[in-house]
């Protein structure tokens, strides 16, 4: 079973009830190194899984603001979640802007491809610094599985930036004429 957003939304839900927002932020946050999940796809999906009675909707009255909804799982909900958990891990499936920059860049300039490759050194620096101060803040309260996730995030993003790192240094070496 491939991830989606279906799965990831249950297993948020599955720890509290939840709104549309605090499941958006929470794609945007502390699981957005194993997720890209974006603004549209948060409430498509609740709405698809409220149809497949995976969850149930209640509305908050509120005074001075808009109502809001705040989303449950229901029993259906939780063996659709257990029934994904039990399958065998998928493979993970990569899509690289740098690589297919890299692959098809026969017509940039070796300047442009530093430039690429700096700008991916830069992206996988930030999200290191953004993982290592949740590790460095939470790794003493947090639960080991989400410690073991964090703990393969931040060797991804530490993998990514060396491999930008030899890359660059590749890229010199055959400057200087050597191969």
């Amino acid at each position: 079973m491939q991830l989606q957003a279906k799965y990831v939304a249950l297993a948020l839900l599955s720890k509290r009830p939840m709104t549309g927002y605090e499941i958006k932020k929470e794609f945007e946050g502390a699981i957005s190194f194993f997720f890209d999940g974006s603004y549209g796809s948060v409430y498509p999906t609740l709405k698809n899984l409220e149809k497949e009675g995976c969850i149930e909707k209640r509305t908050i009255v509120q005074q001075d603001r808009p109502n809001k909804n705040e989303f449950s799982i229901t029993d259906a909900g939780r063996e659709v979640l257990a029934q994904y958990f039990e399958q065998p891990v998928d493979a993970d499936s990569v899509r690289s802007d740098i690589c297919m920059r890299l692959f098809f860049g026969d017509k940039a300039g070796d300047g442009e491809l530093r430039n690429w490759m700096e700008q991916s050194i830069g992206q996988h620096e930030a999200k290191l610094a953004k993982l290592q101060n949740l590790h460095d803040a939470y790794r003493l309260q947090m639960p080991k599985h989400q410690l073991l996730s964090l703990t393969v995030g931040l060797q991804y993003h530490k993998g990514q930036r060396d491999a930008m790192l030899e890359c660059i240094r590749m890229l010199d070496s055959f400057e200087r004429g050597e191969q």
